[in-house]
């Protein structure tokens, strides 16, 4: 089966195609300075609120409300970096339906951006869940989605689709559908899903691995992708069952193993599970849990989405996690970054928030913004660190968290720093 591609349009061409001239071009365009010490910030997808940095839909009719789910990757061995989002063009909430899935493409590392450009938005289906991997053996840069139902159907039976890639990212295959990746029930009924979102990894020996609701997707050298279990949750629904986990991250830690990394459940925080990462170590068939707990204690988590890398710094490896730092269920708004030198095993040394240098605006106020949510990291070859957080636009003086998450339009901040904002030389 041929699939058609699609050109990414990138400088003056991507931005006549979108209907953007001048201050209509969505910021950032242009380099921004970085210091050692310094952490920068630019909107990249988004913002309902503000004028012509807002991204207009595809056909011309007026603005996406909002873009959520991140995923960033920067392709090793150049200076591309891919950023996708979902585009929601109606309102916020996951039942609205009809989302897009929107790209802007990077040749300097992430200093100056393209236009964005749809990557996947045929049909009234929703595209969503980015995650991004790259062969370094065969150049192929991929893409996973999942394509789900519209409405109140959205939550029932996605399909997973993969469009790939074999220029960094300036053209793209058109998303075809792996039903042989779908998660499955043992009975093999249709059930949810989720893929990432955010990024894959290649390991040390090669292997690709995506991580998804329970399990990995992993493609070995000279093979297919293929479907691999990984631990369930905590709470027992019946008879010693357990759920899946979703949302998660892996890396590759320096010993070679891997590290799971995936959000609480629902039914965990609601039946006094702790509110903290549950994290896995070990290999497909061989996991080591810590403890009998299953999460780790250190990265207090409110059940929301996490971004996990491995990064050099200072000439020795880190792992690198940006989450909301909070125990209170719903609040991502106390986006922390943290740093491990032990592979994962502690967390305390290095660590802080995005707040120590907020984003414009930032306040509880109408108008303001409120950063938090799902993030996503990408690790260049200059050294910085590029990440994607989420970002809403308040609608109320001091709204409540219900408000803020139900009700604000939500856009995607670019963060740019060195390491050393975390760990210092």
């Amino acid at each position: 089966m041929t699939s058609s591609r699609r050109m990414f349009l990138g400088g003056a061409a991507g931005v006549a195609a979108l209907g953007l001239t001048g201050a209509g071009v969505a910021s950032p365009q242009r380099a921004f300075a970085l210091g050692p010490l310094v952490m920068e910030s630019k909107m990249l997808f988004g913002d309902a609120q503000a004028g012509p940095a807002a991204v207009p839909k595809p056909s011309g009719n007026g603005n996406y409300h909002s873009c959520r789910i991140p995923s960033i990757f920067a392709v090793p061995g150049s200076s591309v970096v891919m950023a996708v989002v979902e585009g929601r063009p109606d309102e916020v909430s996951d039942a609205s339906g009809n989302f897009n899935l929107l790209m802007r493409r990077s040749t300097d590392a992430g200093l100056t951006w393209s236009a964005a450009t749809s990557l996947a938005a045929a049909t009234l289906y929703s595209w969503a869940n980015p995650t991004m991997v790259h062969d370094r053996t065969t150049g192929r840069l991929y893409c996973f989605m999942l394509r789900r139902q519209p409405g109140d159907l959205h939550d029932k039976d996605p399909k997973v689709y993969l469009a790939t890639s074999d220029d960094n990212g300036a053209t793209w295959t058109d998303p075809v559908v792996r039903n042989d990746l779908n998660r499955r029930l043992p009975s093999g009924g249709t059930t949810n899903d989720f893929i990432g979102p955010g990024n894959g990894i290649q390991r040390s020996g090669g292997a690709l691995v995506v991580p998804a609701k329970g399990r990995l997707i992993i493609k070995e050298l000279g093979g297919d992708w293929a479907n691999h279990d990984v631990p369930d949750g905590l709470y027992e629904v019946e008879n010693g069952n357990r759920l899946p986990y979703g949302e998660g991250t892996v890396a590759e830690r320096s010993d070679g193993q891997l590290i799971l990394n995936y959000r609480a459940l629902n039914a965990e925080l609601n039946n006094g599970f702790p509110a903290a990462r549950r994290i896995a170590i070990g290999n497909p068939g061989s996991w080591r849990l810590f403890g009998d707990e299953h999460w780790r204690t250190q990265i207090i988590d409110p059940g929301s989405h996490a971004a996990l890398i491995s990064h050099s710094i200072n000439g020795n490896p880190f792992l690198v996690h940006l989450n909301s730092n909070s125990p209170e269920r719903d609040d991502r708004y106390a986006m922390t970054l943290r740093a491990s030198a032990d592979d994962g095993e502690t967390w305390s040394t290095y660590q802080r928030p995005l707040s120590h240098a907020p984003l414009a605006n930032e306040g509880d106020l109408a108008g303001d913004l409120r950063e938090g949510g799902y993030s996503a990291l990408a690790s260049t070859g200059s050294g910085i660190i590029l990440a994607l957080v989420e970002a809403r636009r308040l609608q109320y003086d001091n709204p409540s968290l219900y408000d803020v998450n139900h009700n604000s339009p939500c856009a995607v901040a670019l963060r740019r720093f060195d390491p050393n904002w975390i760990v210092p030389a």
